[in-house]
């Protein structure tokens, strides 16, 4: 998509960002629900047929030791003879200088090792990108059979959150399964279910995992369910969740689900290939991070503006995200 399409896009898409991402505390009830009076328990029916990661994973695939990749404070191309065109290179040079507020991008192709970084290490905020990392956690734990996917959590009065998802409209007393809460954590960005799973199962346990994958940012307090994070620490978890998609069935599931979200900037601008990702809008940083799946080359990509939690900085991530596409259309064309 060339960038004055992208401009033409996104006037068309600012009045669903204003609602389904700015307007948090609406309601979206688009998706299917079957509801259980007897038992007030709400089962969501996602559609998983439209895409499954099984067909697109292989078995070369080797971890990155992306703690060991030194960046510049350009943008950096490492393990591979690959450049940039120089048009391209100076378009998104020339469009982050006249954003004016911070910016971050990071890309891992996930079959040859190749990377470009631009601010890798630099902290934001990971709003509801936070909910795809600890959901890795719960995950774990349930494929090592120390969490049931379908112990019931009831939902009191002293959950409530305000913001993004669809359990804040339920009765108090209303059980949902882990598995339900996952998904809604995911799929509808529910910061209620994000927020029942935190209580239930602690910080202990994922920041030890967070620890174990070299991660600076991420961790979790016992009162507090937001964080910090880098595009770098959003990297790690994301190779850590397509790797989890090798190891276990529980694996290709979660990625499932994180491929069937409701909030996907990458469907925006790239609809053409599936992608999964866990989308991040705070009050001073938005942030997209997640895996595309293009069939020759699937890919790690973060992308993240800070302009005060604005359609300013949304629109700047859809013009990253519009730029790792064309880079990556490039490398392919170099391979």
């Amino acid at each position: 998509m060339k960038n004055t399409n992208l401009f033409l896009f996104t006037t068309i898409n600012l009045l669903i960002c204003l609602i389904t991402v700015i307007v948090c505390t609406s309601s979206n009830n688009n998706t299917s629900y079957a509801i259980n009076e007897k038992t007030t328990k709400i089962t969501n029916i996602y559609n998983d047929s439209l895409f499954d990661v099984s067909d697109y994973v292989d078995d070369d695939f080797h971890p990155i030791d992306l703690n060991s990749k030194i960046y510049g404070n350009d943008i950096t191309v490492l393990d591979s003879n690959y450049k940039i065109s120089e048009k391209l290179l100076t378009t998104i040079k020339d469009d982050i200088s006249e954003y004016k507020a911070p910016v971050s991008f990071y890309i891992i192709s996930l079959k040859d090792g190749m990377t470009i970084g631009y601010n890798v290490d630099k902290q934001f905020e990971t709003a509801s990108s936070i909910k795809a990392p600890y959901a890795l956690y719960l995950y774990k734990e349930i494929a090592n059979g120390t969490i049931d996917k379908n112990k019931t959590i009831t939902y009191t009065n002293s959950d409530y959150k305000t913001g993004t998802g669809i359990i804040k409209n339920s009765d108090e007393g209303t059980d949902y399964t882990v598995e339900d809460l996952i998904k809604y954590s995911l799929q509808e960005s529910d910061n209620i279910a994000h927020n029942m799973l935190h209580k239930e199962f602690g910080v202990s346990g994922y920041n030890e995992m967070l620890r174990n994958l070299g991660t600076k940012y991420l961790y979790l307090a016992p009162n507090n369910i937001w964080s910090f994070t880098s595009a770098r620490s959003s990297a790690l978890i994301w190779q850590e969740i397509y790797k989890f998609s090798y190891e276990s069935q529980e694996g290709i599931n979660f990625m499932n689900i994180l491929a069937n979200g409701k909030y996907n900037y990458f469907k925006e601008i790239i609809p053409n290939k599936p992608s999964a990702s866990k989308t991040g809008f705070a009050s001073k940083d938005v942030i997209e991070t997640g895996i595309v799946f293009d069939k020759k080359n699937p890919y790690i990509a973060i992308a993240v503006a800070n302009k005060g939690g604005s359609i300013g900085a949304y629109t700047e991530v859809l013009k990253l995200i519009n730029y790792i596409n064309d880079i990556m259309n490039e490398y392919e064309s170099y391979k």
